[in-house]
């Protein structure tokens, strides 16, 4: 399961960064569906592994304010993102020291059911392209013992380094992201379901 999951978060981090993020709740055009406060943590259960994800810091680049995401699976290397709020969404910037050409928007601001954006970004060598959609902007979902009201994205047959893949996500408000699902080429399907939230100090 775990040689299936490494090449999920790599396409994941392309896209969303392993997505699993927030922006802070004194930033209003966030709308509170990206906490990005340093210290916020998220840890996810994928199958038999965890996935934890951390926000390490901010920095000021070329005058815009970016936040480093840091995510790990077990006790595998890090992945390091950089993201950044802007007035229409919030966007992946960087992948370890790769820029992404151009920026890619994990999710549109304001927050509208049956927005849609095209994707067609580089990193390095590989290329991600597609249209995403937000599907919903309520829909309930239950995790656990725990029901959240989310934003539903999804990316329908995204070609991701030449691979077909499809990515939904879904976004609680305060929260990030809780869910997620990623849908390979060969039909097998990789979930991430949030276990616990820890908000910044």
């Amino acid at each position: 399961m775990l040689r299936a999951i490494r090449p999920i978060l790599g396409a994941a981090a392309i896209i969303f960064g392993g997505a699993l993020l927030a922006q802070p709740k004194d930033t209003p055009q966030a709308e509170g569906y990206f906490p990005l406060k340093k210290g916020t943590k998220w840890t996810y259960k994928v199958g038999d592994n965890v996935v934890e994800v951390e926000v390490k810091k901010s920095e000021k680049v070329g005058g815009e304010e970016q936040f480093q995401v840091d995510t790990s699976v077990g006790k595998e290397a890090k992945t390091t993102e950089w993201y950044a709020i802007r007035a229409d969404g919030v966007y992946r910037t960087k992948v370890k020291d790769d820029k992404l050409d151009p920026a890619v928007k994990v999710l549109p601001l304001p927050i509208k059911k049956d927005a849609t954006w095209e994707v067609n970004s580089k990193v390095g060598a590989q290329t991600i392209k597609g249209t995403m959609k937000i599907l919903a902007d309520k829909e309930k979902v239950k995790i656990k013992d725990m029901d959240y009201e989310t934003v539903m994205v999804e990316g329908k047959d995204m070609d991701i380094a030449g691979a077909k893949t499809t990515v939904r996500l879904w976004f609680a408000k305060d929260k990030g992201i809780v869910k997620a699902e990623f849908v390979l080429q060969t039909n097998e399907v990789v979930k991430l379901e949030l276990t616990q939230y820890t908000e910044a100090k």
